[in-house]
């Protein structure tokens, strides 16, 4: 009974001084909610971007090594992690990686090089992302056709003059119409619309979508 009779004077005795205080009192509980409230945000918001990190990285596949041009320091990354352009990796130097003499357990190989620049139709042009690529960017990275087709090992070879687009690229010059055997211009540069990709959106916060992806030797060339 001593100890409720105690309970209570403290309730009352605390309720005497926060009411007799009311102005520091609700400055006291506001910083408390305030510092409360920023640790849920913090920790909600960090949760998130792990979260979409880790599902970036998983879009990956674990099976997937890259390759940078450029030795690293031991302190630094690549140098082309930083925005240097360095070209020691040669079209030769995939071939020889794709060789199963060479390199085994390789199941394919894909090279690129990447670019933007203005694509154009007609009276529409769109700033997108250039990808000069070798035919085993699908095997290597995913993805499907939506119409048209993929171009060929003869075609990167050859320097054939094709493209395939992205689907927002599509849109973007074409709308609903048919792009498949027009011509766009890239760089003073016509090329052939071949095929359009499906919609595959962000992956390893790259947008697939908004590319033109073109053989690479076309590329370099």
């Amino acid at each position: 009974m001593c100890m409720l009779e105690f309970y209570k004077q403290s309730i009352k005795t605390s309720t005497r001084a926060l009411l007799s205080n009311k102005g520091r009192s609700f400055l006291t509980m506001l910083g408390i909610i305030i510092g409360v409230s920023a640790v849920i945000i913090i920790m909600a918001v960090g949760a998130g971007a792990q979260s979409l990190i880790i599902n970036q990285v998983k879009t990956l596949g674990t099976d997937i090594i890259g390759i940078l041009p450029g030795a690293s320091e031991d302190d630094g990354p690549p140098a082309t992690i930083m925005g240097i352009i360095i070209t020691t990796l040669t079209y030769e130097d995939a071939i020889a990686l794709n060789d199963k003499k060479n390199v085994p357990n390789i199941v394919d190989l894909v090279a690129y090089y990447k670019s933007v620049g203005n694509v154009s139709w007609g009276s529409n042009s769109y700033d997108t992302n250039l990808s000069g690529l070798t035919v085993g960017y699908m095997n290597v990275e995913g993805g499907e056709i939506d119409t048209g087709r993929w171009f060929t090992k003869e075609e990167e070879i050859n320097l054939a003059k094709v493209v395939v687009l992205g689907s927002t690229v599509k849109k973007e010059l074409f709308g609903e119409s048919d792009p498949i055997g027009q011509r766009v211009k890239i760089k003073k540069h016509n090329l052939e619309v071949i095929g359009v990709m499906k919609e595959k959106g962000t992956v390893a916060f790259q947008n697939n979508d908004d590319q033109v992806f073109i053989p690479l030797k076309t590329m370099q060339n």
